[in-house]
């Protein structure tokens, strides 16, 4: 039975004349359980030296009359008492568990809010409007963006590669992105962090989303070069050459989705795809994905970028795009294998 406390604590003002209609019914319980039930017997004990099993039952005179009819009020009382209590219970509980469940997620926001200072707003600022990282690698001396989160939902709303973003969160915070300046937090995969500490990041993160994702700032493109939005945007990942680092290389990317040099048509196809994946970017299983840059860059400079990655390609290399590294000749591949 739950307690009234919790139902009065935990249900609001609407569950309020519902509790005090139970209370009536178990006051009124109470009451028969004293009028009908055996009460307090009055004079000396009697067979109190005889066992249990040994001692003389009610005759049957008794068991027809006064013990049917005490078995038979105790019945009225039961079911009448289930009758009250079991409708009043369905009215009340889901409102008692909706204000439990709302008193967990606003702690939830506060816990998270406590680890989120601590973990990430060094990087990704203290109020999830971004900010940026030393480079993983100390020979390069260029902050490594971190991306604002207070908008991440709207970000990923029409999102090819994210499907679910709380998962796609919690699995970031858990297993990091290897190659990047974001670490595995969760204990499961090397971190600190419990599954309840990454939740409650998850929690708060989720909970002072704006749904705001501000147009790219054409101004801000005009006279720059595909060479430097490349570097800017896609070197941290592809490396400054493009010879891949947390990304794969793309020295042959044109090659690898079917462009011939002396072919029209399968370059306009190559360039189609590549133009598809900055847009909408693109998941990466057990790896660090690549995100959209559609509400980050603007159409013209996406095809500046486009013109530089097309400068720098060559033919002859893998089929696959291998993370760092100048793709090896095919002559040099049958040579090694």
């Amino acid at each position: 039975m739950p307690d009234p406390i919790l139902l009065v604590e935990g249900g609001g003002g609407g569950s309020t004349v519902p509790v005090l209609i139970l209370l009536v019914a178990l006051a009124g319980f109470a009451l028969a359980y004293f009028v009908v039930g055996p009460g307090r017997r009055k004079g000396p004990k009697r067979y109190a030296d005889i066992p249990l099993a040994m001692r003389p039952y009610h005759s049957d005179e008794e068991l027809e009359t006064t013990g049917m009819e005490r078995a038979m009020a105790w019945g009225v009382a039961l079911a009448t008492f289930a009758a009250l209590f079991l409708p009043l219970y369905w009215l009340i509980e889901p409102t008692r568990i909706e204000g439990q469940v709302q008193a967990f997620y606003e702690q939830d926001v506060a816990d998270g809010r406590i680890e989120y200072q601590n973990a990430c707003a060094q990087c990704h600022g203290t109020n999830l409007e971004g900010g940026s990282a030393p480079h993983p690698d100390p020979d390069i001396d260029v902050a490594w963006p971190a991306p604002a989160l207070d908008n991440i939902v709207a970000r990923y709303e029409d999102s090819e590669v994210v499907l679910d973003v709380h998962d796609f969160i919690t699995r970031t915070i858990e297993r990091g992105r290897p190659g990047t300046p974001m670490p595995q937090f969760g204990v499961g995969f090397g971190g600190v962090y419990s599954d309840q500490q990454v939740s409650a990041i998850v929690t708060y993160i989720l909970s002072v989303q704006t749904g705001e994702v501000p147009e790219p700032d054409a101004e801000a493109f005009v006279g720059r070069s595909g060479d430097d939005l490349f570097a800017n945007h896609c070197a941290t990942c592809h490396g400054f050459e493009g010879e891949g680092y947390v990304g794969p290389q793309l020295l042959n990317v044109f090659e690898r989705y079917g462009w011939d040099p002396d072919d029209e048509t399968s370059r306009e196809t190559a360039r189609a795809v590549v133009r598809h994946t900055i847009e909408n970017g693109r998941a990466v299983p057990a790896a660090t994905p690549m995100p959209a840059f559609d509400q980050v860059l603007t159409a013209e400079a996406i095809e500046e970028i486009i013109d530089h990655i097309e400068s720098f390609q060559v033919t002859g290399g893998p089929r696959y795009g291998q993370v760092g590294g100048d793709p090896v000749p095919a002559a040099d591949e049958d040579e090694e294998s």
